[in-house]
């Protein structure tokens, strides 16, 4: 697969974004220049994964009744690399979050938010996807290009109480912005005409507009906004503080991941748009 690299203008340290053949961008969260440790097989042997049950592209039952999606197919692609057996298992939200601590399993490969709370209950590998911010509009929008004086007094939509909102009125003052209590309430009335745009999570954004139910009515305007102040580090790998080499052994098995392609195949199943 042919791939051209090119570092995103807001993007953090270590950030890149690949741009494939038609013309999605794939991101990168692994610093070619940064070796991983190659995992002692002593010290891991076998990793017992869980995941969040029916969650959508993350994790769902296939037909067959297996467990598949985005972060599964991930977890079987480490489990190749280390060349060790795996389990994967879905657990409700509620019961993942204390799995680890109650030995349920070893590592939990779910949308947990990296943060400082959470890093106190949870050694985090390095983040192997990002939910960045975008605009979302019809396609016929009107609106072409992003800048603080383009989106004075268009009409945005947010909801209400997020990092979106926060992120508007930080750069777009100008924006009449319009407040929702929902995600779906904002695309119903950007598709009715009522709004310009929506600014929302460029990851569920992207799932939606690949989706039936948008009909094919929208695209995303601009590019993304990654600021980690407003929409976190991303989505990483949780382990048991206490096991080092167990985060060692998925960070050196997600890097080789990525540089060797596979990681572009599991991306672009499951986002075939792309939401960069």
């Amino acid at each position: 697969m042919a791939l051209c690299l090119t570092l995103t203008p807001f993007a953090g340290a270590g950030f890149a974004l690949a741009q494939v053949p038609d013309g999605v961008n794939v991101p990168g969260f692994w610093d070619p220049n940064r070796r991983f440790p190659k995992p002692d097989r002593t010290k891991v042997r076998a990793i017992r994964f869980l995941t969040e049950q029916e969650s959508p592209p993350f994790s769902f039952t296939a037909p067959d009744g297996l467990p598949a999606g985005f972060n599964v197919d991930l977890a079987r692609a480490v489990c190749e690399e280390l060349d060790i057996p795996c389990t994967i298992q879905e657990l409700k939200w509620d019961l993942l979050i204390d799995a680890i601590a109650d030995d349920r399993g070893d590592a939990i490969i779910a949308p947990i938010p990296v943060t400082a709370e959470n890093r106190e209950k949870y050694e985090f590998t390095n983040s192997f996807l990002g939910r960045p911010g975008r605009f979302v509009g019809t396609r016929s929008t009107l609106v072409k290009e992003i800048t603080a004086e383009g989106l004075a007094e268009r009409k945005i939509g947010i909801v209400a109480g997020t990092r979106h909102a926060d992120f508007i009125a930080t750069y777009f003052p100008d924006a009449e912005v319009v407040s929702y209590e929902t995600t779906a309430k904002a695309r119903a009335d950007l598709t009715g005409g009522a709004i310009d745009l929506i600014f929302t999570d460029a990851l569920t954004a992207s799932v939606w507009l690949n989706s039936e139910a948008a009909k094919g009515c929208c695209i995303f305007v601009g590019g993304a906004y990654t600021d980690p102040h407003f929409f976190g580090e991303g989505i990483a790998v949780a382990v048991n503080p206490e096991r080092k080499a167990l985060r060692e052994a998925i960070d050196y098995a997600l890097r080789r991941i990525y540089f060797n392609g596979r990681y572009f195949e599991i991306f672009l199943k499951y986002f075939p748009r792309g939401y960069y």
